[in-house]
Formats: C-alpha cells, structure tokens, sequence
C-alpha cells in the first residue's frame, strides 16, 4: 500500500467518522415531533358535563377514559367580539388560532384568510384527517378548510371543501350538503354545471364512500382521498326507527382513519370534531348528550390504543351550551336512567340554564278548549328560562393531554393555545 493510498483511507474514516457522530449528535440534541398528532374537540367538556356523564356511565365511581390523561388546563374561550363565543368563532380559535368575530370562519376582521390546523399539517407533508358527527360542511368541519363570514351557509362550505386541495381522508354526515340544488328538486343536474360537487371531487381523484362498509373496503395502501359520506344529515347516535343497521359509530371511524394515516412516513394530523354533544344540549336532551359524552370519551381511548403511546392526543372543548346540572343526591351505585328520572327526592334530576325543556308534554284543557296544561313527564329536564333552542353560557372548558407537547396545557389559557401546542408539534 502506498503512502498517499493510506492516507487517503485514513482520510475517508475520519470522514465516515465525522459523519457519524455528527448525525448522533443530531438527532439526540434535535427534538424529534411525534409521529402521531390527534385533536378532538367537542362542545360541553366542562367539569358539570363530565361529572354527569361519568356517573351517567359508571354511577359515583365510574371514570371516563380521559381522566387518565395527565396534562390539563382551563381554557377562556371568549371571541372577538362577545364574551360568549359562538360556534363559528370557537371553533376558528381552535382550529386557526386567532380571535375573530361571531359568524365568521377562519377570516379575520380585516378578510384575511388564516391557515386552519390540517392545511399547516399537510404544508409540513403530514397526512391529514378530518372526521365530524355532523356534516362535513358543518361549520365546526368547515373551520379546517373553509374561510367565509357566513358560517352557517352550508352550501357555500360544501363548494368550498370541494375547491379545497383533498385532505387525504374525511368522514362524517351531510351527504345532502353536496347534492346540486337541481337534483334536491328532482330535476337532471349537469356535471358541467358548477353545482355538481361529487364529479368535482371525483375529478380530482377523491373516492366517495357512501357507507361504513364502502369506507373499510377502501385499501390503506392505495394513496387517494377518501370522503366518506355516511349519511344525509349528522351521524345518528341511535338506530332509527326506520332502520336497524346501527348508525357509524365514532370510535369505528377513528380506527379506520388511523389505519389509512399511519403509512405515511412523515406522520399525520387527525381531528375528529364532535358538534352533536352539542346539538343535544341545544335542544336539552341529556340522555342523547351524555351518550354522546360517553361515545366522545370512548373514541379518544380508541385512538390512544391504536395510534401507541408516543402519540400526542388533544382533547378540547369548544363552547358551553344549555347550562346542564346534575342536582340532588343520586346514590352513589345510580346510572343511566336513573339519573334521567326524577329523583328520590320528587324533582328532577337534569335541569338546563335555557332551551326548551325536554319531555315536558302540552295537554288541552277539554272544558277550557282555549287552555292548555303543562305537565311534566318522569323525564323531565325543565330549563330556568324557555326559549326555542339552548343559548351559549359563560363558562370556561377543559383541554386535556397525553404525550409530547403536551406538558404546556396547565394552568389557565385560552382556547387559541391549543392551536398553538398543535401547530408547535406538527
């Protein structure tokens, strides 16, 4: 071997060497991201709600799966504009991380369009996932893709989702969000009419699921966007009475979601969006609202179990509805309906801030036919002061965390941090 020869050698080693140490310094002093990154959020994750849905399910010792998570805060969740959010701006603070005004989605006061969570995620090449019990142009759905101040003009997010760049998998309800108005009347619709929003989707390569069994089929592998349309309105929380194939279930969707994301190499981002809890609430159902509770918290151990422990799971409320109290002194081995029911003490067990009440029945007076009585059924959930539908109520909500990033939800913060433990994340 010749002098130059090996010093050469010498010199490729210490390269290699150079090299590897280098690389090993990297990636220990580097913080890597978590792989996984799950967001739920859901209206009523307030201490009350919890509290009655726990012993909903499990009586005074049950425990909802999410009181395992070790990092939590209390989140202020005021708009812009009112101190009260509404839906719009409660679910833009999450989902873009900024104030805004009542009635608008993912735009500022000045008509900037602010980027949404998943639109960051798929920037920073991470699979993104969308799944919501009500419609896909809902407006809690709509704060990730959509930007408009009419937030509750359906049609017009419908348009806007199918313009979008295609997350790679979506599921929900609101099939009939996405029909052309000339085919909801029953009139022959024409695909190059702008109205047809599945052959525009489909044009761009986004495959349309119409069942739970159509979304399964679907290979994890083959790297399409999936939208699953799984109903005409919001996913049912019970079978219908015309019906008795069970309605999708939230937990099935968060496995199937996951299955498809986690062949990406660069990770994902999956938000699963629960506007129904607060529907129920809206109209002082408490039964439907807890089950829902309970099917929201059975979700979230579905995702910890099938994403694994070093994903980072965000569980997040969004507004207070219909101000829900659990009263009196229910045993402590009480659950389910027995407290739904009026309680040993003779009054009700559920009562609401505002709304309709629930189960209280209109009877006419026969020998007064102008007259009516108003009794209160063995259900009955009265609300303090009537109207059409439950108000938003002052009262902050919970954020809860498990994993990387998550140690920074302590304390009181506002709702807008979470999109920023998110996005740091991401």
């Amino acid at each position: 071997m010749t002098m130059k020869l090996r010093n050469r050698l010498i010199a490729l080693v210490c390269l290699i060497l150079f090299l590897g140490l280098g690389g090993g310094m990297f990636l220990t002093t580097t913080a890597s991201k978590p792989f996984a990154v799950i967001l739920f959020v859901g209206d009523n994750i307030t201490p009350s709600a919890l509290t009655a849905a726990r012993i909903f399910a499990g009586g005074g010792d049950g425990r909802l799966r999410m009181e395992d998570f070790p990092n939590a805060a209390i989140c202020r969740n005021a708009g812009r504009d009112f101190s009260v959010p509404d839906t719009a701006s409660a679910s833009t603070a999450i989902a873009a991380g900024k104030r805004v005004g009542s009635g608008n989605l993912s735009v500022d006061e000045s008509g900037r369009k602010l980027p949404s969570l998943l639109e960051t995620a798929a920037s920073r090449n991470r699979s993104t996932g969308l799944i919501t019990t009500g419609s896909v142009a809902g407006t809690t759905a709509a704060a990730y893709y959509a930007k408009s101040s009419k937030a509750d003009n359906r049609r017009e997010l419908a348009i806007q989702y199918a313009g979008h760049t295609p997350f790679d998998f979506v599921a929900g309800g609101g099939a009939a969000d996405f029909e052309s108005p000339a085919k909801a009347e029953g009139e022959q619709g024409s695909p190059g009419d702008g109205n047809d929003l599945p052959s525009q989707l489909a044009a761009k390569g986004t495959v349309i699921a119409r069942s739970m069994t159509e979304l399964e089929s679907q290979p994890f592998w083959k790297k399409v966007p999936v939208l699953g349309l799984l109903s005409p309105g919001p996913l049912a929380a019970a079978p219908s009475p015309e019906s008795d194939a069970e309605p999708p279930s939230l937990s099935d969707l968060v496995r199937i979601a996951i299955s498809r994301l986690q062949s990406d190499r660069h990770g994902y981002l999956l938000v699963v969006d629960d506007p129904m809890i607060g529907e129920a609430a809206a109209a002082n159902d408490g039964e439907t609202m807890l089950r829902r509770l309970v099917a929201f918290d059975q979700a979230v151990a579905t995702a910890r179990r099938y994403a694994g422990e070093k994903a980072l799971v965000i569980v997040t409320g969004r507004e207070t509805i219909g101000g829900l109290q659990l009263n009196g002194y229910p045993f402590r081995r009480d659950k389910g309906v027995a407290i739904l029911a009026v309680n040993a003490q003779g009054y009700p067990s559920l009562a609401w801030s505002t709304g309709p009440g629930y189960s209280v029945e209109e009877k006419r007076d026969d020998a007064h036919p102008r007259k009516t009585n108003i009794s209160s059924g063995i259900l009955s959930q009265p609300s303090a002061f009537t109207l059409p539908s439950g108000l938003g109520v002052a009262g902050d909500v919970i954020s809860l965390g498990v994993g990387q990033g998550s140690e920074k939800l302590h304390g009181f913060l506002d709702l807008t941090d979470v999109h920023r433990v998110v996005s740091e994340e991401l």
